[in-house]
């Protein structure tokens, strides 16, 4: 005899959004989504906004400053469709300078877990993607940015305002376009926030950080955007074909030379995967995969089980793991390898660096350094 099955039907018919997109349509003479986006904002105040699946055209930013929350689609694609600052701007307009937020009763307003979730965000080489600003303990999470013009996710002060305790994480940038070299992933201008499983690709600098932020298992890489002058399925066949000929034995000396010759990835040359400006930052089980810099650390850092490497087949014949231009440094279990023969471990005076239990191979003579400078791999 069977238990009698209880029921699936759920208990209460109460939806987790306080408006939906789809309820908003565009309106006669309306020729992109943004008017209908920033009405659905203002029927949300303090509330959620529900994105549903589909492609939206963005012609002037979404701003939001009545602390609606986003629950989007992860199919729901924003693409940014003329010149902007940004596609979206997050402004929680809340004085967190201030140690508490009040009511005008004078009560404490403790509104926490504010967010955005899912999407995917086009700055279309137009616009910067998506801004956040004056908010406490705000989530972002589950997201993609595209294409962004100066940077995918900017976490800002520009407008006066102040951010802490940003929880980031499965955050996705990368560029699919030619013409955006010098633009950031992630740009940080603020302090204490954490970021983890986040990957930037094919964004200049992978991510630009203020002092005292965590970073756990972020990946930097870059190679897919072509050197100028090729299209992305030509560079996509000859990195291709260099690999199976490698796989096969059969990558002769004429085949490097010729490879060379088509120069390096569009967002490679400058490039840093991680750039510490303050100081306290702690990057644990990051990897700084093919750039000219690893870690630019400029008011020290921690680095524990983190890794560096240059992958050759990118072409990139410039790099260098760390770069140490102040402040105490910390490497702690850490794996820095070279694979085209030219890399360095470091560039710095050397001093207050703390070298512990950190592995190091390959490069011009990485090994070597770690040796004269921190007495080796210990």
């Amino acid at each position: 005899m069977q238990d009698k099955p209880t029921s699936a039907v759920p208990t209460t018919t109460a939806t987790p959004w306080d408006a939906n997109l789809a309820d908003f349509p565009r309106l006669a003479g309306e020729t992109d989504d943004s008017p209908r986006f920033m009405r659905a904002v203002v029927a949300a105040p303090n509330g959620v906004l529900l994105v549903p699946k589909g492609e939206y055209d963005i012609a002037s930013p979404i701003r939001i400053t009545n602390r609606c929350s986003l629950s989007m689609h992860p199919a729901a694609h924003l693409v940014a469709r003329a010149k902007m600052d940004y596609v979206v701007f997050w402004d929680g307009a809340a004085d967190y300078h201030a140690l508490s937020l009040y009511n005008e009763d004078g009560s404490i307003y403790d509104n926490l877990n504010l967010f955005i979730k899912g999407g995917d965000i086009d700055g279309n080489g137009l616009a910067s993607c998506l801004a956040i600003t004056n908010s406490h303990h705000f989530t972002l999470a589950d997201i993609t940015l595209h294409n962004g013009l100066v940077s995918g996710l900017c976490v800002t002060r520009e407008t006066g305002g102040h951010l802490y305790e940003l929880i980031a994480f499965n955050v996705y940038c990368k560029c699919t376009m030619s013409g955006l070299a010098g633009n950031i992933g992630i740009d940080c201008q603020v302090m204490d926030s954490h970021f983890t499983d986040c990957v930037v690709v094919d964004y200049t600098t992978g991510i630009r950080a203020s002092g005292a932020n965590r970073f756990t298992r972020c990946h930097i890489w870059g190679g897919t955007v072509p050197p100028p002058g090729m299209g992305f399925k030509q560079w996509s066949d000859a990195y291709a074909r260099r690999k199976i000929l490698e796989a096969e034995g059969k990558w002769t000396a004429e085949e490097e030379k010729a490879h060379l010759a088509l120069g390096a990835p569009e967002m490679l040359p400058g490039s840093a995967a991680f750039v510490a400006l303050g100081g306290s930052n702690v990057f644990d089980g990051c990897y700084a995969d093919t750039a000219e810099i690893g870690y630019d650390i400029h008011c020290g850092a921690i680095l524990s089980n983190s890794g560096f490497y240059n992958n050759p087949r990118m072409n990139l014949r410039k790099s260098t793991a760390i770069v140490h231009r102040g402040g105490p440094l910390r490497v702690v279990s850490c794996d820095f390898r070279g694979g085209a023969g030219c890399e360095r471990l470091y560039e710095g005076d050397g001093k207050d660096v703390a070298w512990i239990a950190s592995a190091v191979s390959g490069g011009a003579d990485m090994a070597g350094e770690a040796d004269r400078l921190f007495g080796g791999n210990k």
